[in-house]
Formats: C-alpha cells, structure tokens, sequence
C-alpha cells in the first residue's frame, strides 16, 4: 500500500471541523480528525456546543464490499478516483477489489529528497506533489519572503496562518498577507483515511495516536484491530459516564470489531504489538479513543 508523501503527511494534521471553533477543538475529546476525515457528523446536546457528544457514522455500516468510498461518494471496481475526491499526492489511485471487498491503490509518489547546494532551494506549488524546480539565486536577498503571524518564511517554506488552520500555504513571490490561491488552498482530504484504510474502517479497528497527539487535530499513526484476546474492561475510573444526560444515551456505545463497549469502558492492553501500551477508551462514540502512553515501558508494556 502506498505511502502519504512528506507534502501530505506535513498538512494533515492542520485541518479543522468546519464549524465555529476550530481552533477551539483541540479540548474535545474524541478522535475527531478521523470522525472528520471519513465524513461522520458531529451531534451536539445544546445548540452553540463547539464539542459533539458523539458522532453520526451509519453511512460506514452501510456501505458495500463491492465499491470503494471516499466519504460518502462510492466507487465501482477499476474506477479512478475523482478530481474532486484527490489532493495532488493521490496520483494513480483507482478502486480494485482485494480480499474480497474494496479497496483504493495509489502509485508511490517518489519525490525528490537528495542534496541541495548551499544557496539553492526547491520551489512550491500547492496543485503538485513535488517541489521543484531548483532555485539557486545569486544572493539571498533575492528569495522572496513571507511575513506570517510575525514569523518570517522563505520562498517555498509552508506555514501555516494562526486564524485559518485549515488551510495549506507556501510562501511564494507576491504574498501581500492574503490566505488566497496560489498562496494558499483548501484540501480536499485531510489524513486520507479512505484512500489508505478502508478495510480497517471495515473491520471496525481504531486509530491509534501517539502520546505527542490530538486526536482532535492529529491523523492517526497506526490501527488497532481486534484479536481473540481483546476484550472490554467495565468503566475502570468508576467515574460516572458524561454521557448520561445526552439525548439517546442508549446509543451512546461505541464499536470495536465485534466488541461494543459503553461510556467510560475499555479494551485491555498487551493483547499483541499494536496494543502495547496503548489505552483504548470509550469517551465520543461510536469509535473509542487509543492513544500511546507515554509512561509507559513499549518493552515489558508497565508504566
């Protein structure tokens, strides 16, 4: 399976919710970037509310072993993806039918990584993948800059600007301060959890973040799949469950492969690789939260 590319990989936790509060997010709980990225909606107890209590996912349930999704648009085996579904660094990618369900494959996008002269710098361009192309003026005085939330950037450098998070920006010639094409664009996708993940979204497996990351704003770095030694842990805190008070709490459950775990429950550590020290918990259903401890021994999986 093809990898991101450093120019997705370097975007994808930048984007927000688009709702009032998106720099705000970063104290809701839940992992809310995937919820985001394979299209779910947020339900809110009380009108003006910038954190969900859970979200909508039942389009995932739906969905057929013989199509691929991006979101909630579907496609037929052989097709390519759509312009309107891809970012520049999803290139080649087409829906084929692997293991018996859908899946997208994409070419491996090889940009350039070798050594640059001193002095010399690549290009950008928000429309490509790749930088390029080499650039080596004759003084430094000459590589146009970029002054953003009082940070000076260089010809080619990415930022990205404090009030509109969610946007991709490289500094170019003729930045006058204005978030704007071609300085900036809005992408299309953000982890491209779809493209890379859909038979883990499939088997109900959870995203796993490690402990430098917001679920919030962060795109996951590995899976949690369920294995015959999982199994949910009632409540351990004993805390009473937020949930209580949220309309239709009898669905407040979240799902872990075959496993359905309640408010505040979770899954035991340890059961294999992926799960060594790592905390899976139900807080935002109706995926659980997992995140990396960072207290915690990956070789004997104690604190």
């Amino acid at each position: 399976m093809a990898e991101l590319s450093s120019f997705s990989k370097y975007f994808s936790v930048s984007l927000s919710l688009l709702r009032l509060g998106r720099t705000s997010r970063v104290q809701c709980p839940g992992p809310l970037m995937y919820y985001e990225d394979v299209g779910c909606t947020p339900l809110y107890k009380n009108e003006g509310d910038y954190c969900a209590y859970k979200y909508n996912c039942d389009h995932l349930n739906a969905r057929s072993k013989n199509k691929c999704y991006i979101k909630r648009n579907s496609y037929e085996f052989g097709e390519r993806l759509r312009a309107q579904d891809k970012d520049p660094c999803n290139v080649g990618c087409f829906c084929t039918n692997e293991t018996n369900s859908g899946r997208f494959v994409c070419a491996v996008v090889d940009c350039f990584n070798g050594p640059i002269d001193t002095g010399c710098y690549m290009k950008r361009n928000l429309s490509q993948c790749c930088p390029g192309p080499l650039t080596c003026p004759k003084n430094e005085s000459e590589i146009p800059k970029c002054v953003v939330d009082g940070v000076t950037y260089k010809d080619g450098e990415f930022f990205t600007p404090k009030n509109e998070p969610w946007k991709r920006c490289t500094c170019q010639e003729g930045y006058t301060g204005r978030n704007i094409e071609p300085f900036c664009i809005m992408p299309r996708t953000t982890c491209s959890t779809d493209l890379y993940h859909s038979q883990d979204i499939a088997k109900k497996c959870i995203p796993i973040y490690y402990a430098d990351q917001n679920p919030a704003t962060s795109c996951s770095r590995a899976w949690r799949c369920q294995n015959a030694n999982d199994t949910v842990i009632p409540n351990p805190s004993g805390s009473p469950s937020s949930g209580e008070d949220c309309p239709g709490k009898k669905d407040m459950t979240c799902n872990f492969g075959n496993l359905t775990m309640n408010l505040g429950d979770e899954i035991n550590q340890g059961t294999d690789y992926t799960s060594v020290c790592v905390r899976c918990v139900c807080e935002v259903p109706p995926t659980p939260t997992c995140r990396r401890l960072s207290d915690c021994n990956l070789a004997t999986g104690r604190n």
